[in-house]
């Protein structure tokens, strides 16, 4: 069985019930409710008018450090619920060669300087494939190249499970006339919920310069 509304003029609704309609009773809403709204049912027959809830993943930027002139850049202003995270540093050079850049994550502790299991090597060097590298328990995610030139790239962490966290990161650095691109990555679980990351060196000793953000989502 059919309702059937018609219009002032011309047309109409129509409503149809199930040809085994059983016994049901759907009651509207007051109102019209407001642009954008969708009506919905609370499984008992009661229907109310909904906001759509945005669920899509939000990038947040922290705030961006420049030139520092100290030997590590932290930063602490990240959720406990933040699933990956990217640092971005651009043109970044430290005051001594032979001690690679190195990024480091933490807890309320503290940040973590032990028990990274990580890699990093070379993809291009001096415009040459090569395939040098090394995995190892390390102090932090670390990047292969060694000289005190700027590098550029990023290293994302992301959070598959509990508090581990694992690592993937792309740079570029040397002269202008004699770029090297390099690869990095590694694990490391800690023993509480995520708060912050750092950038450094290997030896904690170099004076870094350049530019540094991270954004995270959630």
């Amino acid at each position: 069985m059919a309702l059937r509304l018609n219009g002032a003029t011309s047309g109409y609704v129509e409503l149809n019930a199930p040809d085994e309609a059983g016994s049901n009773t759907l009651t509207l809403p007051n109102g019209n409710g407001t642009n954008g709204q969708y009506l919905q049912t609370n499984g008992s027959g009661g229907l109310s008018w909904q906001t759509v809830t945005d669920t899509n993943t939000n990038l947040t930027r922290l705030t961006n450090v420049s030139d520092p002139g100290t030997t590590s850049v932290d930063f602490t202003s990240i959720p406990s619920d933040a699933k990956r995270i990217t640092i971005v540093f651009d043109t970044v050079t430290r005051s001594a060669s032979g001690s690679q850049h190195l990024v480091q994550i933490g807890d309320e502790d503290g940040i973590v300087t032990s028990g990274y299991q990580a890699a990093s090597g070379y993809m291009f060097y001096n415009n040459t494939a090569n395939a040098e590298g090394h995995a190892t328990t390390k102090t932090g995610f670390e990047m292969q190249h060694s000289s005190a030139a700027q590098e550029t790239g990023m290293v994302t962490l992301f959070n598959p499970t509990g508090n581990v966290w694992v690592a993937a990161g792309t740079q570029i650095g040397g002269a202008t006339s004699n770029w090297s691109a390099f690869v990095n990555g590694g694990r490391r679980e800690l023993s509480k919920t995520l708060t912050q990351v750092r950038f450094t060196t290997v030896a904690g000793t170099a004076t870094l310069n350049g530019n540094f953000n991270v954004f995270y989502e959630v």
